[in-house]
């Protein structure tokens, strides 16, 4: 029999769901799909606020690279009207070197957190547990894993055109993850990402 010990760091959690983004977009005028042959959003939002915000990087026809940072603060009835703010960013190195970057960390082929769970567990050891069952008491092999679940306000939605070539994924809390798991190639790619998007346009400073 399997043991999994389960350790929740809890504290508050709204994730970028699909509906979410689907009326974040109208917000921004934006459209779901993504527009250029080469384009990369990565929408970030959470938490126990109204905002949230958008990484937008694409190279139009005449080969041009722009980059936009959308933030959103939705509407609450009774408390808060819709705003939005929208600014054209400038990268410290060239955009395509950036870019480039993001195929380096796997950008076109990640996978969503859900899909690498398995991962997020540390194995523990085969240890002989005692329980009564029915007024009987037994001893059976039980193995301890460890698994920790943090429930975060940060999610990020990232989603990605490369000519014919497109990737959606979605993480939770990345950076916390990576702390606990600092083995799992995936979580490292997706933070590479992030801290690269903090390093060259200075948004979502830790």
């Amino acid at each position: 029999m399997k043991n999994i010990q389960l350790l929740i760091i809890f504290l508050f959690s709204i994730g970028v769901s699909a509906q979410n983004i689907t009326e974040i977009n109208s917000d921004l005028k934006l459209t779901d799909s993504l527009t250029y042959e080469t384009e990369v959003r990565i929408y970030q939002g959470g938490g126990i606020t109204n905002y949230s915000s958008l990484f937008r990087m694409f190279k139009d026809k005449s080969e041009k690279w722009t980059a936009e940072f959308y933030e959103h603060y939705a509407k609450v009835d009774g408390q808060a009207e819709l705003r939005t703010e929208k600014r054209t960013l400038k990268s410290d190195n060239d955009m395509e070197f950036v870019f480039q970057n993001f195929i380096r960390s796997h950008i076109l082929g990640l996978p969503s957190l859900s899909e690498i769970q398995w991962k997020l567990v540390t194995r523990g050891n085969v240890e002989k547990v005692k329980r009564v069952i029915r007024g009987k008491e037994i001893e059976e092999y039980e193995l301890m894993n460890k698994k920790i679940a943090i429930l975060d306000g940060e999610g990020f939605k990232v989603k990605i055109k490369r000519w014919n070539r497109t990737n959606e994924f979605e993480y939770s809390n990345p950076d916390g993850y990576l702390t606990h798991y600092p083995e799992i190639d995936e979580l490292n790619y997706m933070c590479e990402i992030l801290d690269l998007i903090r390093t060259e346009f200075h948004i979502w400073k830790k």
